[in-house]
């Protein structure tokens, strides 16, 4: 018998969320599942899940709703010759006219649908995702079992007013101290799964660093990414090093108005994952300067590539790291926090440096490593389609 399994999130094109999405649902269609990830938001076909999964295997909230509903089809048609924009279709479903006529009651009436289909759910969101709590309340409603991977560090707001979460079957969290947030639920059952890096082979062959020069941020061009305030920051502390930048985001033509006259600081936008392997491979240390995280992947990355790792204390990072020799924290609040941190690098013999990173790479393969996180996230899911259903 295959097991029909859904993992239902907010897919965009590329990010932590895309290739960990892509990730699990390749590691699960592995043992003779039927697999299918609808997106609750649009993207493109240029899209990292389908570094993993197959077209047909993808849809859209949006797209079905153009193909179910003739009213909103025509209303996303007048949207789109309104806008003057050479966007998909699907793009212009949600507009003004069609949220007053029932937009929302409708996508989540399809959602129904789905969740009916599938034996389990899989939730790739923040609890605070649009329809995240419709599709739970739903599932449990008829007797599905319902898994949710927090993708963000959960909030004070996302504990409150939400009794609904009472009703999830499993969380799968990056680290100890995210699902630490929900333990005032009573019935709370969770898992500790962090993060891979995808380009594992690769990365472990790369030469470990013994200098420090050439420091890397990959990431989104977002607020929580603290983007602006490292570019601010490293302008003025950033003397004798070089900041390489890849990304893109809300935040991306900001991020280039502050580089103007800077030398050391080069801004790539976009980049696949191909060309980032080459990109870490040229630098010494990877930097991850945001306000918060669940992870970061970046941070697995640089350790499976053997290079330092310069970090404020978000998400996993301090678990990860905590024994190690890697202790470069600083505060995305405070700007000598940083010097302090450059300053202390630059005092380290290559032997010291080589020392740290080696240790980083080993950690990462003590417990991070591609073939380990697809066992746990098998175990945890196939234990799910083996137990009984709810009384």
């Amino acid at each position: 018998m295959r097991h029909k399994i859904a993992i239902i999130g907010p897919i965009g094109d590329f990010g932590g969320r895309e290739l960990e999405t892509g990730f699990i649902a390749k590691t699960l269609q592995q043992d003779h599942c039927e697999v299918s990830v609808i997106s609750t938001t649009n993207c493109s076909l240029n899209s990292q899940i389908f570094e993993f999964i197959e077209p047909y295997q993808f849809k859209v909230l949006d797209e079905i709703l153009l193909k179910k509903n003739l009213l909103f089809k025509v209303l996303a048609q007048l949207s789109y010759l309104k806008s003057g924009e050479k966007k998909p279709l699907s793009h212009y479903v949600s507009n003004t006219f069609s949220k007053k006529l029932g937009y929302k009651n409708y996508a989540v009436k399809t959602l129904r649908g789905i969740v009916e289909e599938f034996d389990v759910i899989l939730i790739c969101a923040q609890i605070s995702s649009a329809y995240v709590k419709d599709i739970v309340e739903y599932a449990y409603g008829i007797n599905k079992q319902v898994v949710i991977r927090t993708s963000s560090k959960i909030s004070e707001k996302d504990r409150l007013h939400k009794d609904w979460l009472e009703k999830v079957t499993l969380f799968i969290h990056h680290s100890e101290s995210n699902a630490s947030r929900l333990s005032f639920l009573e019935n709370y059952s969770y898992q500790v799964i962090d993060q891979c890096t995808y380009r594992e082979a690769p990365m472990l062959r790369m030469d470990v660093v013994n200098s420090f020069k050439n420091i890397l941020f990959v990431g989104r061009f977002s607020p929580e990414k603290g983007i602006k305030e490292l570019v601010t920051y490293f302008k003025i502390h950033g003397e004798g090093l070089n900041l390489t930048i890849v990304g893109n985001g809300p935040l991306y033509s900001e991020v280039e108005a502050l580089i103007t006259t800077e030398s050391n600081i080069n801004l790539l936008g976009y980049k696949s994952q191909d060309e980032v392997l080459e990109y870490i491979k040229a630098s010494d240390a990877i930097i991850i300067p945001s306000f918060k995280e669940s992870g970061p992947l970046a941070g697995l990355e640089a350790m499976a590539s053997g290079r330092l790792i310069i970090s404020t204390k978000v998400g996993a990072m301090p678990h990860r790291l905590k024994n190690t020799l890697n202790q470069f924290w600083f505060d995305i609040n405070d700007a000598y926090s940083l010097k302090d941190v450059f300053m202390k690098l630059k005092g380290l013999t290559k032997q010291d440096i080589k020392n740290i990173a080696q240790k980083n790479r080993e950690t990462y393969l003590a417990n991070y490593r591609k073939n380990t996180l697809e066992n746990l996230y098998k175990n945890s899911i196939f234990n799910l389609l083996k137990a009984k259903p709810r009384d």
